[in-house]
């Protein structure tokens, strides 16, 4: 392996700024003519800065242990090392030479020697070459090497200068590489305190216990590994430039060297003052920032803090080139003094003896100290980190002698200093204003129970107050909006129906017989076993033989629609359907068969008369049973077959946020009791862990389209449900929609005929008990929304993810699928999530809503959803209550949904589809205004409700018709029967049981006979 190599642009580019330094301020390296540098060992566990180490990082890129350099000012380098250091240093020699005219001599040491003689010798050439010696003082004794030349050295009666200031101001302006080192190195530290305040959030949110030592391990170990933080920084180029420093609780040391206490973080009681100070280095440039956070601060705590702020800005505005290290610090104090809504000369009194040192290579940097003596003049190009703080301060509202009594305020930033007339560039990003720092709990349960939805979610943009008939103000504006919405939606469906043109794919659906082959040549199918031929089933190739004209004939399973065997006259008839197209053009268009091979006549049945019942059982239980079995594993590959390929799921490495106890929907199936699983938000996506191995369900952020946090409210329990843009499978089920849910209470109780007091004890308990539960779940979800959120703003920003939450005051009754539920909109759904399966209705997939059976002598009301992919079955909400029709109304109009109102249940399939084939006649007859029954409304009045409902038009068949209407068919009573309910409402309170059953009974006789009516009329 060979020797690595130096940067010769920056190695040439530094000497010559060196010799710079030393020829034009001699006296900064005390006017001597030799600088002789040398460290020793490499001790990596000691936290240790050495300015020989950061010359040797700055020239050659790399520390050089037990090395010794000795410049001379007349243009020559004396190098003692060993093996690849030695070798390392050798490769400069010609760039020195040539750049510079400076004279490289490397002396390699021998494998186990100390150098003691090559030091020697290199000293009696410094002081027969004459002139001083410059060393930095504070390590002249670093190594043996260096111990020995200063041995040698005073010998023979040479004077040892201090070039420690000379060295601080060559390597104080950073170059544009080392710009790049720091910044990177801010990146690092600015994330670490990130970590440090989700980490004290979160364990002040949950009311954890936390000690300072252990929060300043956790950070160092995310700084030491910065892939926690989400940086792909190399970990060998990463270190700490001091343990991280956590204090709270009155006792506060500003000192870089203070360590964290084992002592517990303190939060409460209120107020409270946590400081925070993180040091990263990057490659050996360091940087740092502080901070000084507050829970429940008072109002005096809040000015002390914005005199503090504005004292470091002050502060900051002076870090200009040219000024001095004493103007900055001058600045500081100034602005404190001055502070306003606090005692300002008292501040000042408390102000630590500097307000920051130079930075780079040294975390302080001595020769640069921003205090009221230095007067070092600052360039451009240097880094300093600015450190106001303030000590020692009391809060008068705090009991004496309790942990809130006194407190300390510390604000530190990395800056770097601008080239001449430009302002300093802060680079460390925190936030630090006074609202961002300060953290407000609220210990009221009841209030705590009524906000909490505000900790988790964002709302969107839509704010709906639930309007009553009462309010014509908002009723006409609606109307106006809507007038608006009419023809632009017109506009909008024609061009989508115009462009869409005739791309009808001519796709099967699963399973279709065009796709399957029972035998690829006529020699493989099977010769029968004896003279007679008979039915036989091929389980291998999935194919059914049937005997025609004396051949066996293959049918491959797929193309059999149903066998069946029945009994007559002591023999038995097997019958098998085959698929076949049925109807018109149009349907046969739905046959994949019948596309592909169009000329071809296609057998529609085939029966077989036989004498043996068993075997003719026996075959078509064998038909059946594999049928069942190729269509389910069909199905799921088809399902499978258009599944988009997900991503692979990168587990984190750091903190992993989970939440316990939850339950899967849709369930993974199976025999065996289902427990419980645990759902973890990792880097790019969400795992759900059951309790088998096999039970785990990854989802990736970017298949997110849709995100709920639903509290129980009204309901039994607590849910996040995801709507995915592509279905995955859950265990063998394909799903759109996954739901992870815990129970709040019992769904059921065992009510077992006992009376209770409502002030028995135990029952008090339980209720209380079933309150705190609820309120720890409905905590610990939010929590898990809030913190997966956090992850999706700050690594997915593009993808615009937010836990949306219901709008509870808008909620109302209806039949989305079978039975009554609640259904919620939100802000940008209609969901209904309680039971399964989901309904989750995107606003920005509705075309157009009508609004039907909508009448003033009507209880209920229907919404039929019409969305914009007219392939889509339009979907129907029934039995709505009329009181919600105004909420209803208000929610579609906010986000500019056209709907409509009319009397009668339409027929929408052929709807769709005339509107699908003819949109410029749709467009002309008045496109989605045929829907607006208001013009004819007077006219309708008096009309029964029955005598008015939609009737296609006379190109459908009345078949077809009939058909149609009974799939679509609503679940509402008539008007007849409404209207009879309410005549009969006063007649039923006076009768007994008896009498109410024989009244039930001969209503059932009637309404079956009414039923039996219009069948009989329309034969």
């Amino acid at each position: 392996m060979g020797a690595p190599d130096v940067d010769e642009d920056a190695l040439a580019r530094r000497i010559g700024a060196l010799y710079e330094q030393w020829r034009a301020h001699p006296e900064t390296f005390g006017d001597a003519e030799h600088v002789v540098i040398g460290t020793g060992a490499n001790r990596e566990e000691d936290l240790r800065y050495l300015k020989g180490v950061a010359l040797e990082v700055w020239l050659f890129a790399y520390e050089l242990p037990d090395t010794m350099l000795a410049l001379t000012r007349g243009g020559k380098m004396r190098c003692v090392a060993g093996g690849k250091k030695a070798a390392l240093v050798e490769g400069a020699r010609e760039v020195l030479r040539t750049s510079r005219g400076i004279e490289l001599e490397v002396t390699t040491r021998a494998k186990g020697a100390t150098g003691e003689a090559e030091a020697r010798a290199i000293a009696d050439a410094l002081v027969a070459e004459g002139g001083g010696v410059a060393m930095v003082l504070k390590e002249k004794n670093e190594g043996v090497m260096m111990t020995t030349m200063v041995k040698a050295l005073e010998e023979k009666g040479v004077e040892i200068k201090d070039c420690s200031h000379g060295l601080a101001a060559c390597m104080a302006s950073k170059d544009e590489k080392e710009v790049g080192f720091v910044k990177k190195a801010v990146t690092l530290t600015s994330k670490a305190l990130a970590f440090a305040v989700k980490e004290m959030e979160g364990t002040i949110e949950d009311e954890k216990k936390m000690t300072h030592a252990k929060l300043s391990e956790m950070t160092e170990d995310a700084i030491i590994d910065p892939s926690r933080l989400g940086l792909k920084f190399p970990p060998e180029d990463v270190d700490i430039c001091y343990p991280p420093i956590f204090q709270s609780g009155g006792e506060y040391d500003l000192k870089y060297s203070a360590e964290s206490k084992a002592t517990k973080l303190h939060y409460a009681p209120a107020p409270a003052v946590v400081h925070m100070s993180v040091g990263a280095r990057y490659t050996q440039y360091c940087a740092n920032v502080g901070r000084t956070y507050m829970v429940d601060p008072t109002a005096e705590q809040e000015a002390v803090y914005a005199a503090v702020l504005a004292a470091q800005e002050a502060g900051i505005a002076a870090l200009v080139d040219g000024a001095t290290c004493s103007s900055v610090y001058e600045a500081v104090r100034s602005s404190l003094a001055s502070a306003e809504g606090c005692d300002g000369e008292s501040l000042a009194s408390k102000l630590n003896k500097n307000v920051g040192t130079a930075m780079g290579l040294e975390f302080r940097d001595t020769a640069f100290v921003l205090n009221a003596k230095c007067e070092n003049k600052i360039s451009s190009g240097m880094l300093f980190n600015v450190a106001v703080g303030i000590q020692g301060l009391t809060e008068p509202s705090a009991k004496e002698g309790s942990k809130s009594a006194t407190y300390a305020v510390m604000i530190a930033d990395s800056v770097l200093v601008g080239a001449a007339g430009e302002a300093p560039a802060v680079l460390t990003t925190n936030a630090k204003g006074v609202k961002e720092i300060s953290y407000v709990t609220n210990d009221d349960e009841s209030e705590e129970e009524e906000n909490a939805d505000e900790v988790i979610v964002k709302e969107g943009g839509v704010i709906l107050d639930a309007k009553t008939r009462g309010a014509p103000t908002s009723a006409e504006d609606r109307e106006r909006r809507q007038r608006a919405l009419a023809d632009k939606k017109n506009a909008e469906t024609y061009k989508r129906l115009t462009q869409a043109g005739e791309d009808e794919v001519q796709n099967a659906a699963a399973g279709s017989s065009s796709e399957f082959v029972s035998y690829k040549a006529v020699r493989d199918v099977p010769t029968p076993r004896h003279q007679e031929l008979v039915l036989a089933v091929d389980q291998e190739r999935e194919t059914v033989l049937v005997p025609i004209y004396g051949q066996l004939v293959p049918f491959h399973i797929m193309s059999v629609k149903s066998a069946s065997v029945s009994q007559d006259a002591g023999a038995s008839f097997i019958r098998i359907n085959f698929q076949h197209p049925t109807g018109g053009a149009a349907a046969s268009q739905k046959y994949a068969a019948a596309v592909r091979f169009p000329n071809s006549i296609f057998l529609k049945e085939v029966s077989f008369r036989s004498t043996d019942a068993r075997h003719a059982n026996h075959v078509v239980q064998e038909i059946s049973a594999l049928r069942r079995m190729i269509i389910a594993r069909e199905t799921e590959r088809a399902q499978r077959a258009d599944l988009v390929r997900q991503e692979r799921l990168v587990l984190s490495s750091g903190r992993v946020h989970r939440l316990t106890g939850l339950w899967l929907l849709p369930t993974f199936g199976g025999r065996g009791g289902r427990r419980a699983g645990t759902l973890e938000a990792h880097t790019n996506g969400l795992r759900y862990q059951g309790a088998k191995m096999d039970e785990q369900v990854d989802i990736m952020y970017e298949n997110i389209r849709f995100a709920f946090f639903q509290p129980a409210k009204k309901e039994i329990k607590t849910l996040l449900h995801f709507h995915l843009k592509n279905p995955i499978m859950v265990g063998k089920k394909k799903t759109q929609d996954v739901q992870f849910y815990q129970e709040v209470m019992e769904a059921v109780q065992n009510l077992d005929g006992g009376r209770r007091n409502m002030y028995d004890p135990d029952e008090i308990e339980d209720e209380q008990r079933e309150r705190e539960r609820q309120k720890q779940i409905q905590k610990e979800f939010s929590h898990f929304a809030k913190r997966t959120q956090e992850i999706w703003e700050r690594d997915f920003p593009h993808l615009n993810l937010e836990f949306d939450l219901p709008y509870n005051e808008l909620a109302f009754q209806g039949v989305a699928f079978k039975s009554t539920a609640r259904i919620l909109p939100t802000a940008s759904c209609l969901i209904e999530l309680t039971e399964f399966p989901p309904l989750v209705i995107a606003a920005q997939d509705i075309e157009v809503v009508n609004l039907e059976r909508v009448g003033f002598h009507l209880k209920n009301f229907d919404m039929a959803i019409v969305f914009r992919d007219f392939t889509r079955e339009v979907h129907r909400i029934d039995q709505i209550p009329t009181t919600y029709l105004e909420n209803i109304k208000q929610w579609l109009t906010t986000l500019d949904i056209k709907y409509y109102e009319g009397k009668a249940n339409l027929n929408w399939k052929p709807l769709l589809r005339q509107i699908k084939e003819d949109p410029d006649g749709w467009l002309e007859a008045g496109g989605w205004e045929f829907l607006n029954n208001e013009a004819t409304d007077s006219e309708e009045e008096g009309e029964d409700e029955a005598e008015s409902e939609f009737e296609p038009s006379g190109s459908e068949s009345e078949e077809e018709s009939e058909e149609e209407s009974d799939d679509d068919e609503s679940v509402y009573d008539s008007d007849e029967e409404d209207g009879d309910e309410d005549m009969s409402e006063d007649e039923e309170e006076g009768l007994s049981w008896d009498e109410l059953e024989e009244k039930a009974a001969r209503e059932d006789a009637n309404a079956s006979d009414s039923d039996d009516r219009p069948r009989k009329k329309k034969r």
